[in-house]
């Protein structure tokens, strides 16, 4: 018990909080002020791949096959057709109305009304009672039965009566449910005799060979195209009769074809001659516009509206009456018809297409959309049924603060210049070096070849030891090649002027023992100028001492760091312009023997 309303508690907090004003209020600001955008996540998982695949390869099919190809999706349809129609019926029919009598009718006899709109009556049963105006008794029917003229002035059904009970009772020999009491009927004034159709006569000899003619005018207004069903020749139309499977094109329609083709039943065909039905006929107009216009031709069927007389129990098939009248001698006649028959109902219905680009675009682009429907199906599954939806669901859904992404891009920007500052340095330090490097190599090179000390230092090889020595030279530049910008790098100046004074100098003391150390161990250069307007002096300055070779090797990480610190000695001094250029100390060269 205590488990069950902690948890209808806890359910009842949710929902409250949910509810509560601090939550609507953060969810109303959140629909005015966040902005929702897709975002694309990659899975990898074949089940889902798979999943996306199939129903894209199901939508492709429905818009290619159905779409494109059976409902002509390319093509701008027009279905505002406009129909007219004539009909015609010829045969001659015949009743046997008595014995060795024959009635013969025809067309203006069984088609009533003459003309209507879109349909036809075609009667194929009737029942004629000649009458004229008097008094007479009322049709046997039940509610007229009488004993004596009370019952015929107080009955209430005489709405049901064939005219105007004059509240008397005409005695009569009728027996009532089989008593051997005499009973009458109450008489009426109105058309007598009344019309007696509780039996129904057989249907009008050989109906079934009369002959519909449908005449059928169609017009598509928005392709203005016009066209008929009578498509044959004269003597083709005299002599064709209308079959589904032979002569479709036929106007002409056999009353006994359509019944075949409506009820297959024979006794129920002879019912409806009968009792009369309601049978429609559909003629429908598929035009495609992009072939020839002869292939533009009408499509009939048939179908029975009513429902068959087995099934019926109430007022079966169509019937309905109509009257003639006449006078004779001041007195009134009229012929009273009640008619069963068919009633065709003809409609006309179609659709016209030709091929529109625009048509053509808009169906694409429907069938991309409905592209989406996979994406939107896996997404689903995904989030919700896959059993690694939260980690889906955390790639999916991102919060991005605009403030928040300006400081960090503001933040990444400084660190990136700070790195490239540094960068850069680095990169500084490296030409120096390998500036510092060439120019010392060229130098010595020159001094060698060119040194008056050569011969000097080759028969120094022989003695074991040696003082230090160190050397100097002046090298003199024109000021013309030493003109460079304000912004050029010191070293980059010195490298310069040392490659044109190596050019220009024809010797220099330099030793040989110095061109083996050039590539590790680079001397210090101090450019010291007398300023004047004619020339710059540049000193290298190098104290070498000589070690011999049974001396231990100097460490190589030792001279590198050497090195470097000279190095940053030399680039973290100012550069100064003119007189104020300050002449360094040439660094220590240990050079091996």
């Amino acid at each position: 018990m205590s488990a069950g309303s902690a948890s209808s508690l806890g359910r009842c907090l949710s929902v409250r909080e949910y509810f509560s004003l601090t939550n609507m209020k953060s969810m109303f600001q959140g629909f005015v002020y966040e902005y929702e955008t897709p975002k694309i996540v990659t899975i990898h998982s074949i089940s889902i791949a798979l999943t996306c695949r199939i129903i894209q390869l199901l939508i492709l099919i429905y818009g290619i096959v159905y779409l494109m190809i059976i409902k002509k999706g390319y093509q701008d349809i027009d279905t505002s057709i406009i129909s007219s129609i004539t009909l015609k019926v010829k045969g001659i029919g015949y009743n046997q109305t008595a014995k060795n009598k024959t009635l013969v009718i025809d067309g203006a006899d069984y088609i009533v009304p003459p003309q209507e709109n879109n349909a036809l009556f075609l009667m194929t049963n009737f029942i004629r009672t000649d009458q004229n105006h008097s008094k007479c008794a009322e049709a046997p029917e039940k509610f007229a039965y009488c004993t004596n003229d009370t019952r015929c002035r107080e009955s209430t059904d005489s709405h049901k009566a064939n005219g105007k009970w004059t509240g008397k009772c005409l005695p009569n020999s009728h027996q009532l449910n089989g008593s051997e009491e005499k009973i009458g009927l109450c008489e009426l004034e109105g058309w007598c005799p009344v019309e007696n159709d509780r039996g129904i006569p057989e249907p009008i000899q050989d109906a079934f060979n009369f002959t519909i003619f449908v005449k059928n005018f169609i017009e598509f207004p928005r392709f203005k195209v016009i066209r008929k069903n009578i498509q044959r020749d004269a003597q083709y139309l005299r002599t064709c009769s209308y079959d589904h499977e032979n002569h479709t094109e036929c106007p002409i329609f056999r009353v006994g074809t359509i019944l075949d083709l409506v009820e297959r039943n024979k006794t129920e065909q002879i019912n409806i001659l009968r009792l009369g039905g309601v049978i429609r006929i559909k003629i429908d107009w598929i035009c495609n516009l992009d072939v020839s216009l002869d292939k533009c031709v009408p499509v009939y069927s048939f179908g029975r509206l009513d429902a068959p007389s087995k099934e019926e129990n109430f007022s079966v098939g169509f019937n309905f009456r109509f009257a003639s009248h006449w006078k004779h001698e001041n007195q009134s006649f009229r012929t009273l018809t009640k008619a069963f028959g068919l009633r065709f109902i003809i409609s006309v219905s179609g659709h016209a297409g030709r091929f529109d680009v625009i048509q053509l675009s808009l169906n694409i682009g429907s069938l991309i959309g409905i592209l989406g429907l996979a994406t939107f199906i896996c997404d689903i599954v995904a989030l919700y049924v896959h059993r690694q939806s939260s980690v889906y669901r955390q790639q999916k859904f991102q919060d991005v603060d605009l403030n928040l992404l300006r400081l960090e891009t503001l933040n990444s920007l400084a660190e990136g210049m700070v790195s490239e500052v540094t960068k850069r340095k680095n990169q500084n330090h490296l030409d120096q070096r390998e500036s510092i490097s060439n120019v010392i190599e060229n130098h010595d090179v020159t001094s060698i070849t060119d040194s008056p000390l050569k011969e000097k230092f080759q028969r120094s090889r022989e003695n074991p030891f040696y003082d230090n020595v160190s050397t100097s030279s002046t090298i003199h530049t024109n000021p013309a090649l030493l003109s460079m910008t304000p912004s050029n790098n010191f070293h980059q100046r010195q490298t310069g002027t040392i490659k044109q004074s190596t050019g220009n100098s024809s010797s220099s003391p330099l030793s040989l023992k110095q061109r083996k150390l050039v590539s590790t161990r680079p001397s210090q250069l101090t450019y010291s100028s007398n300023i004047t307007d004619d020339k710059y002096e540049f000193n290298d300055k190098i104290d070498m001492s000589y070690v011999d070779e049974d001396s231990p090797v100097i460490d190589a990480k030792k001279q590198s760091n050497e090195m470097k610190r000279n190095f940053n000695i030399k680039t973290n001094k100012p550069l100064m312009n003119g007189s104020e250029y300050s002449t360094q100390t040439s660094p220590r060269i240990e050079t091996f023997l």
